[in-house]
């Protein structure tokens, strides 16, 4: 009688699974579907290849590395001072440090000519005619110091300690990078007032 109660339990066990079975395959072809849809869906159209058998030229979009970060802060040591300010020899180390430090960290080297002016022009459009007036005064300064601190950062260890800054970083950028950006304002800074 055990065996007759436990083999009735192993059939009905059996159909039980083969009744489970079947509808697992229809429910089962309904998500497999369903899924497939949601895959396809997740997928984009287009996908893009890697081209390993050359380079061709560097992103310099927002979401790149090598894309142009906002040059408020970079500039930001520039303004309020000019020729003849007291520290304004002090004043020009920080603000060629700062410009330095993001035309290297922007890889100016690297970016489109076109982009650097964009970035520029916005930055110098957005500030007050007095603003304005003072880095146009005090880029020839700027710009000095920042060649003179890629080149002979010797002679200005005095004024750069005194300046508060860590002669072991700088000048912390290539000469070719500060040279891009240095070009740049060059032609669209407005003519300096004190030369």
């Amino acid at each position: 009688m055990i065996r007759k109660r436990i083999l009735s339990l192993l059939v009905c066990a059996a159909l039980l699974c083969g009744v489970l079975a079947g509808c697992s395959t229809s429910s089962g072809s309904t998500a497999a579907s369903s899924s497939s849809a949601s895959a396809s869906e997740s997928i984009p159209s287009s996908t893009v290849t890697a081209d390993t058998g050359k380079v061709g030229p560097l992103d310099a979009g927002e979401n790149s590395l090598f894309s142009l970060s906002d040059p408020d802060d970079a500039f930001a040591p520039c303004l309020g001072w000019g020729p003849g300010v007291s520290g304004c020899s002090l004043k020009s180390v920080i603000a060629a440090a700062s410009l330095l430090k993001w035309a290297d960290g922007c890889n100016m080297s690297i970016q489109p000519v076109s982009d650097i002016k964009d970035a520029y022009t916005q930055w110098f459009d957005s500030l007050s005619a007095d603003d304005q007036q003072s880095f146009a005064d005090a880029w020839p300064l700027i710009k000095a110091d920042a060649e003179t601190l890629l080149t002979d950062k010797d002679s200005m260890t005095d004024r750069i300690e005194d300046a508060g800054l860590d002669a072991k970083e700088l000048p912390g950028c290539s000469e070719e990078n500060w040279k891009a950006l240095a070009d740049v304002i060059d032609v669209l800074v407005p003519a300096s007032s004190e030369y």
